[in-house]
């Protein structure tokens, strides 16, 4: 069962999305130039500026694609930014070929709304104005009326889509957060074990931890009881565990954790601070701990190195 699914498209899509918007939208200014009659030289310098725009941004797309850029985020807003500039040249050059179509702004800001976060399109206002007016070839004192109010459509255009994507993707992660985590202890649970195992297996220690005689203490004392007995557990783990390893919560009244980077010498620190601190605390119940390192099984190493000490243990007391 996969631990995260993306309800949004990747950057990468986005990014191809834009370039093909940014195209059609050249061919659009190229088309609506043509049919209005532009004059041959304005046309020319036109087209000429529209295909190397064009080449420009295939070449983007494609150098951005081989290096890695094309997964980036925070580049989205290239694509909003060459097609408001490209507008306010393309006004410069052949008035005819933007006037006609302020839509192309309007569907600048939609985009940027839904490939960035919140505030990010206001960043795209200057550029807008400017589009706004030379494309569309207004005069100022007069249009300011009607560029105040282009601008407050455009800004809500990209703002709600982009606070509501924020909203979703927060509350995306906060169930994913849920999802993942032991509701009693607050540890994590063992939906994410086996890829973590994975990723630390190399360079660090597995701790793999059985409280013993739980079930008889939480027969004879109720689940009220026992419950309180793990959640201080987990508590006792939790604090004892160095910055950056892992605590998990697998079953019952079993507990692990990934020490990230440590030796068998440093499990064995944290497991006797783990066993001091357990002590203190007068608790009814003891555990057994098995450490594992340097193997691509480690659960299974720990598992069998924790059932023996838990034999030894109770031989020890027989």
């Amino acid at each position: 069962m996969p631990s995260r699914v993306d309800l949004l498209p990747t950057a990468g899509r986005w990014h191809q999305w834009g370039a093909a918007a940014y195209l059609a939208m050249l061919a659009l200014y190229a088309g609506a130039a043509t049919s209005q009659g532009t004059g041959s030289s304005g046309l020319h310098r036109l087209y000429v500026m529209l295909g190397a725009a064009a080449v420009i941004a295939v070449a983007a797309l494609v150098i951005g694609h081989l290096l890695g850029c094309g997964r980036r985020r925070a580049l989205l807003l290239g694509w909003p930014i060459a097609a408001l500039v490209t507008t306010t040249v393309a006004g410069l050059l052949a008035p005819a070929a933007t006037r006609d179509l302020p839509g192309t702004i309007t569907i600048t800001f939609a985009y940027a709304g839904l490939t960035n976060p919140p505030r990010r399109s206001l960043l795209l206002l200057p550029f807008g104005v400017l589009a706004f007016i030379v494309g569309g070839e207004h005069t100022l004192p007069a249009a300011i009326p009607r560029v105040a109010a282009a601008a407050v459509m455009w800004v809500l255009i990209a703002e709600v889509p982009a606070w509501l994507i924020a909203r979703l993707d927060q509350q995306s992660r906060q169930l994913r957060v849920i999802a993942q985590t032991d509701a009693l202890t607050g540890l994590l649970d063992r939906t994410t074990l086996a890829p973590r195992l994975d990723a630390h297996s190399a360079d660090s220690a597995v701790l793999l931890i059985d409280l013993d005689g739980f079930k008889r203490y939480n027969d004879a004392h109720g689940h009220h009881a026992g419950d309180e007995v793990l959640v201080r557990f987990a508590d006792t783990l939790r604090t004892s565990i160095r910055f950056g390893d892992i605590g998990f919560r697998i079953g019952g009244d079993e507990f692990l954790a990934i020490l990230v980077g440590a030796d068998e010498d440093e499990a064995q620190r944290v497991i006797d601070r783990i066993r001091s601190r357990w002590s203190v605390t007068g608790e009814p119940v003891s555990f057994s701990a098995g450490i594992a390192t340097g193997t691509t099984d480690l659960l299974k190493l720990a598992d069998e190195r924790m059932y023996q000490q838990k034999r030894l243990r109770r031989e020890q007391r027989d």
